[in-house]
C-alpha cells in the first residue's frame, strides 16, 4: 500500500508497464525471490500490487530510489513515534539514511527488513485511507466524568498530508479489485454478480 501509495504519488513511468516476474529480481548482485517461486509471469502495475508481486515491488522502489523513497518513510511517521495517548510508546529499527542502500531499498519496497510497531503501520496505512493526511492516534476520543461531563476530548490532529486525494483513491481502487477478484469467481473462474455466487 505504501510503495503503490509513493510511486502513484510520484507519477512514476513504470506504472505505466508491464513487468515480467520469473520468481526473482537480482539487486547489486543477490537474488532476491518472490513469495511464488515459480514467477507472476507478465502483471500490470495494480496486478503486481494486488499480487503483491516482490520483483514488481522492487523495480517500483528503485525507480523512486534511495533518497525519494527514504524520504516518504519519514513522511509516512515510520521514523518517529505516533504520539498516540498511552505511555511507553516505542518506535521502529530502519537502516540509517546515510547507510541505506539499493539492496536496502529493494527489500524495504516489499515491505521486509525493518521493523515497526503496530500502531505506525496502522498510522500509515490510514493515512492512505484518510486521503493521504497522517493523523496522531488517540487511544480514547474523550473522558467523561460519573456524571457524563466531557473532562477531556482528543480532536484529529492532522500532522501533514503525504499523497493526493486522488492517489488514495487509485490505490483504494486497485486493493479493492485485488480483494473482490474483480468480479472473477473463485470457483468458475467467470465473471459474475457477487451476490449470486456460483454454487
Amino acid at each position: 500500500i505504501i510503495t503503490a501509495a509513493m510511486a502513484c504519488e510520484e507519477n512514476l513511468s513504470i506504472l505505466k508497464t508491464t513487468q515480467f516476474c520469473p520468481g526473482y529480481h537480482i539487486v547489486n548482485g543477490h537474488k532476491i525471490k518472490c513469495h511464488k517461486v515459480q514467477g507472476h509471469g507478465s502483471l500490470s502495475f495494480a496486478q503486481g500490487i494486488q499480487q503483491s508481486c516482490n520483483p514488481w515491488l522492487m523495480k517500483v522502489g528503485l525507480r523512486l530510489g534511495t533518497n525519494t523513497f527514504y524520504s516518504y518513510l519519514k513522511a509516512f511517521g515510520y521514523l518517529e513515534k505516533t504520539g498516540i495517548d498511552l505511555p511507553g510508546e516505542g518506535g521502529g529499527v530502519f537502516a540509517a539514511q546515510s547507510a541505506f542502500t539499493d539492496l536496502d531499498l529493494a527489500i524495504y519496497a516489499f515491505g521486509q527488513n525493518f521493523n515497526v510497531t503496530l500502531i505506525q503501520q496502522i498510522t500509515a496505512v490510514s493515512a492512505v485511507a484518510n486521503g493521504g493526511y497522517l493523523v496522531t492516534p488517540h487511544f480514547v476520543s474523550s473522558v467523561t466524568d460519573a456524571n457524563g461531563n466531557v473532562i477531556e476530548s482528543f480532536d484529529n490532529n492532522v500532522r501533514r498530508q503525504i499523497v493526493s486525494q486522488n492517489v488514495c483513491d487509485t490505490v483504494a481502487k486497485i486493493l479493492e479489485e485485488g480483494v473482490s477478484g474483480n468480479g472473477v469467481c473463485d470457483k468458475c473462474r467467470r465473471i459474475h454478480e457477487l451476490s449470486s455466487p456460483c454454487r
